[in-house]
């Protein structure tokens, strides 16, 4: 899971969008399975529903109607989806009542003592669910690109059209969070202050859309691709393109909900530790505050390494509402269904997972044991953090922009920021017998899978800021690791079955997976 313009997917960078060299950031796979349109068949029609040009049809219908069990069939599923809530109770608890120390999940007293933190309450009902409403309402009202993503085999290859506002609604959200926080109308640290009943609120409201979800797509008849397991089914999802009230939910949820909570919760975080830190300065007499060219300005009391968390989280959020543009196209729209897997992960599991670092960090300042690091290794944590967004940032957008203007759906935007090199001027390419294109130019031509190197990079700072004191802030590490490490082998079958000695020409142009001249 992660953002569009670099994020979440295993993907191609050809023209055609092959699952073979590209990809995001965590889950998501791009393809451009594309079929000439018969004059005068509804797959012809210019508008909304027009369908691009197919390099296989045949493919893309197999593609789509192929039924295969993953996550260890039925039975994997049913553990994943009592596993994974209760894991995210667990690691809060150790996190909050325990300074980050595993305890045993199996000792009565650890439940008894730390199930208040995670209990579920109107305040934070009406914070999570007052936020997704109006997420909602900025996606279906605010202005945007309008981008088609790939045909669709289960629809006659109609190309859905997706309103892509994702950067105006971004900017509006950060409007309103310093006007409703600087006039006093709401505290941010609220939201860390009831984050545990927050995220429990988060796990039961996934639950109630999934089954809401499943349910409503046996009502419309809008099934797709089932395999007869309703365990397995339920998992996977039911509809392939629910949309409700102009809003397309699986695109929405995968972008608007789950990274600007992340981002709000480190902010929120910042926020409660120059508070506390401002009243403690405030009760030694000390200053708060330092005169700059006549004005009186506060001195930030958050400290370094929750600073660090929060640059983190803002240049996420905002890599994926810049590029939103390139998510119409990614696997997880394209194919995967919405069920259980997509709703849970993207409405709980991402913003409240993948933030045990900020956390952490807040806990310990709060109990006088500030995480401190000498300045170098700050400084060097900083610098690994910039220099590998620079190359995960430019890498996909090499890919996104060479894959688009190869289709003739490039829009050039001027989103902040625009990195150099982000687009390549006559890249070069290998052309395969299938009729795509592999991406041999940029970043594409030094390493396959350069920008998960990057993303892994990313993911290890946000563990090694917090220090050694805990293992949980290295979670989102060691997970996002366990995904490439499957993603990546099943990604290199497939290209080896898929093209043959192409594939083998190709991997003589660029050798290496994830650094070069090494691996």
């Amino acid at each position: 899971m992660a953002p569009p313009n670099a994020e979440t997917s295993s993907a191609a960078n050809g023209g055609s969008g092959d699952n073979c060299n590209g990809a995001s950031s965590i889950r998501r796979r791009r393809m451009d399975l594309q079929k000439t349109p018969v004059k005068g068949s509804p797959s012809a029609q210019a508008d909304s529903s027009t369908a691009a040009p197919m390099v296989n049809d045949t493919m893309a219908k197999m593609v789509d109607e192929k039924i295969v069990y993953e996550f260890g069939g039925p039975t994997g599923v049913a553990v994943l989806m009592v596993l994974f809530p209760a894991l995210m109770c667990y690691l809060y608890i150790c996190l909050m009542g325990h300074s980050g120390v595993l305890v045993s999940p199996f000792n009565e007293q650890f439940w008894r003592e730390g199930w208040p933190a995670v209990m579920p309450n109107a305040y934070a009902a009406k914070l999570y669910l007052g936020f997704t409403v109006w997420q909602a309402f900025m996606s279906r009202f605010l202005p945007g690109v309008l981008v088609k993503g790939l045909p669709v085999p289960s629809l006659n290859n109609q190309q859905l059209v997706y309103n892509c506002n994702g950067i105006s609604s971004w900017y509006l959200d950060l409007v309103l969070l310093f006007v409703v926080h600087y006039n006093g109308i709401w505290n941010l640290g609220d939201i860390v202050d009831n984050m545990g009943a927050i995220m429990m609120v988060s796990v039961i409201w996934s639950n109630v859309v999934s089954v809401i979800t499943y349910a409503a797509a046996f009502v419309t008849k809008t099934c797709h691709r089932m395999s007869g397991n309703h365990f397995y089914d339920f998992f996977m999802g039911a509809p392939l393109n629910p949309r409700f009230c102009g809003i397309d939910l699986k695109m929405w949820s995968e972008i608007r909900i789950p990274w600007k909570i992340l981002f709000l919760v480190s902010l929120s975080a910042a926020v409660k530790e120059h508070d506390v830190n401002v009243a403690a300065a405030v009760a030694k007499g000390l200053p708060t505050t330092f005169d700059f060219m006549g004005m009186e300005l506060p001195i930030i009391m958050t400290s370094a390494p929750l600073l660090f968390m929060l640059l983190a989280h803002t240049l996420y959020v905002n890599a994926c509402m810049k590029g939103e543009e390139c998510i119409p196209t990614t696997w997880d729209i394209f194919y995967e269904k919405w069920g259980w897997m997509l709703i849970y992960w993207n409405l709980s599991g991402v913003p409240f997972s993948y933030c045990y670092s900020t956390v952490y960090l807040l806990n310990k300042s709060l109990d006088g044991e500030a995480v401190v690091h000498p300045k170098w290794y700050q400084t060097a944590l900083f610098g690994a953090l910039l220099l590998a967004y620079y190359v995960w940032d430019t890498a996909n957008s090499q890919k996104n922009r060479f894959r688009m203007q190869e289709r003739g759906t490039y829009v050039e935007r001027n989103t902040f920021p625009q990195l150099p090199w982000g687009t390549l001027e006559n890249p070069t390419y290998l052309k395969t017998k299938r009729g795509t294109k592999l991406l041999t130019g940029g970043w594409w031509g030094i390493a396959r899978k350069i920008h998960y190197t990057a993303d892994l990079v990313m993911a290890l700072s946000w563990g090694l800021v917090t220090g050694t004191g805990s293992g949980i802030p290295y979670f989102y590490f060691f997970f996002f690791t366990t995904v490439l490490i499957h993603r990546v082998s099943r990604d290199i079958e497939l290209c080896k079955e898929k093209y043959g000695k192409d594939w083998d020409d190709y991997c003589k142009i660029v050798p290496y997976i994830f650094v070069p001249g090494i691996f």
